[in-house]
């Protein structure tokens, strides 16, 4: 099972069980630390957790723009690669790419399972970030949120040229968003964590990665001195660093040289 809040964003006390021992467990620490983190991170709406089944497959996301009419604008797909699929026992979302490699029939079953979402809400007027999960069995929800997602106005930005911020506004004012499918290269945004919680003592490796050919930008939330903290902690990431480049090989490899470079030590 999944136990997650359900006004908190970048899986902010996210965990998963696989036994009744620790869904009590996890359920104990959420609700110890729910209201605090809700304070801290501006969490929408009354704190609640949901407990829902555990799906294994390929992690999606695409953000739509829904007018007054319902009308729904589709942008461009996002592959997620969480924590958990690189060996930490958390699921933030680590890696985001786009373009995906999907091909059209792929897209356009995601776009129906996100519009059916949509309408069950009765969603207008807004933007909407979905998450889905591509199983065996076809594309499944993950959640929905009538928001923009993490990063995606840098990252549509930079992959196809529009701005995600002026749509979405455009859009609550009744206008027409801008959209293009023209890609200009690839994105990729990743949230770096340290292996180990405890207090930071080093930072290795950063400015060899501002040096890698795709770097375009960095956010630093932690320095030397301050206490790492897992997302399903309530913790927040190390780095945020983006990459781009118009070959998606190239931005593959640069990922790999910054995955090799970059140390987050603690003690």
């Amino acid at each position: 099972m999944i136990i997650k809040p359900t006004g908190l964003a970048a899986s902010l006390l996210v965990n998963i069980a696989f036994h009744k021992d620790e869904l009590e467990i996890s359920l104990h620490r959420i609700f110890r630390k729910i209201h605090a983190q809700y304070k801290k991170w501006e969490g929408r709406g009354e704190p609640q957790v949901l407990v829902e089944q555990f799906m294994e497959g390929e992690m999606y996301s695409i953000d739509c723009y829904v007018s007054s009419s319902g009308k729904i604008y589709y942008c461009p797909l996002v592959h997620v690669k969480t924590g958990r699929s690189i060996g930490f026992d958390d699921f933030f979302g680590y890696q985001q790419i786009t373009p995906t490699m999907l091909r059209p029939e792929n897209i356009k079953k995601a776009r129906e399972c996100a519009h059916k979402a949509i309408r069950a809400l009765a969603l207008f007027n807004t933007t909407a970030h979905i998450e889905l999960m591509r199983t065996e069995h076809g594309w499944k929800i993950i959640e929905l949120g009538p928001r923009m997602g993490g990063f995606r106005d840098l990252m549509y930005q930079l992959s196809y040229g529009f701005n995600h911020t002026q749509n979405d506004i455009a859009n609550r004012t009744g206008q027409r968003p801008k959209l293009s499918r023209k890609v200009l290269g690839y994105t990729a945004s990743l949230k770096l964590f340290a292996r180990k919680e405890g207090v930071i003592t080093n930072l290795l490796g950063i400015k060899k990665v501002q040096e890698l050919e795709s770097f375009h930008s960095m956010e630093q939330n932690s320095k030397i001195g301050d206490k790492a903290i897992f997302a399903k902690h309530g913790g927040k990431s190390v780095f945020n660093i983006f990459l781009f480049n118009k070959e998606r090989s190239n931005l593959l490899a640069d990922i790999r040289r910054l995955e090799q470079t970059v140390s987050i030590e603690t003690a």
